[in-house]
């Protein structure tokens, strides 16, 4: 817990009132036993004081001993208290930090990731590496999520390009189409997403196509490169190898992962729908 030196602090006045100066050497050879820092949590500080009451209780009897720790116990449960409201705060501004940061950065470096983190450390007093992880983990899911997002958006425009009033069958059939992409979505909110754009194309004229972001070239590449090798070397060159790292480094599994996201097999989807009577979804060329 981060109140270390508050609670030997603490211990050191409550022995004071039963033994005077003594209590500085009492607490000072507990601490050689059992040191308290930044990082003892609970169990910690209850051991520290399970040897405060081993030595007082030589000097003052176990009674008034276990008198003087239920109060020590008492003081470091109140500091733990205290810790996990400072870091559910603390946890809650970070996590709006790096909300901010993805709204801002779709699509982060390296670089960006490792100075971000820095600035997080600097500001909060937060491990680099822990928030460089969980920073790198909220990416991962953020773009997996953007991918899927922006692939349902497209497949709905040409659904209802193809069906401009479809019919219950219709979307049914849609929805079963979009199960196959193996893409992230609830079935109420695509409904929902089906239904807005077929009322928005009925009141407006069409729109031009919004400017490409960051996300929409990086998908591109993953479609136009199929050689997984050449997709690593530019994502390492392009600081973007994170994406595709766990703990042992690179890895294949997560590159097949974009890559799938990205650009399902069209010979499986083809073979996959026509199993299941869906082959008026196949897109025509």
């Amino acid at each position: 817990m981060a109140s270390a030196d508050e609670f030997i602090k603490y211990s050191i006045m409550t022995l004071e009132v039963n033994f005077g100066q003594l209590s500085y050497e009492i607490i000072n050879k507990v601490c050689l036993k059992k040191k308290l820092d930044e990082k003892s949590n609970i169990n910690d500080f209850m051991e520290f004081i399970d040897l405060v009451e081993t030595s007082t209780g030589m000097l003052s009897g176990k009674k008034r001993a276990e008198t003087i720790c239920k109060d020590l116990r008492a003081k470091a449960n109140e500091i733990n208290e205290n810790q996990k409201v400072h870091d559910i705060s603390l946890n809650n501004n970070i996590d709006e930090e790096i909300n901010t940061f993805l709204i801002n950065k779709t699509l982060p470096t390296e670089s960006d990731i490792a100075d971000y983190s820095r600035y997080i450390t600097l500001k909060y007093g937060v491990s680099t590496k822990k928030i460089e992880k969980e920073l790198i983990e909220k990416i991962k899911l953020k773009v997996k999520e953007n991918i899927s997002r922006k692939k349902i958006d497209d497949e709905i425009k040409r659904f209802l390009t193809r069906y401009p009033q479809p019919t219950q069958t219709d979307v049914n059939d849609f929805i079963n189409y979009i199960h196959l992409l193996k893409l992230n979505f609830q079935e109420d909110g695509l409904r929902q997403l089906i239904e807005k754009e077929r009322l928005f194309r009925k009141f407006h004229e069409p729109t031009e196509a919004v400017k490409t972001s960051e996300l929409d070239h990086f998908v591109e590449f993953i479609k136009n490169h199929p050689e997984k090798k050449e997709i690593k070397k530019a994502m390492q060159k392009q600081e973007l190898s994170y994406l595709i790292k766990d703990e042992a480094g690179v890895s294949d599994e997560l590159l097949s992962e974009f890559k799938e996201l990205a650009t399902p097999n069209e010979k499986d989807m083809r073979d996959t729908l026509e199993g299941l009577g869906l082959k008026h979804l196949i897109r025509k060329k």
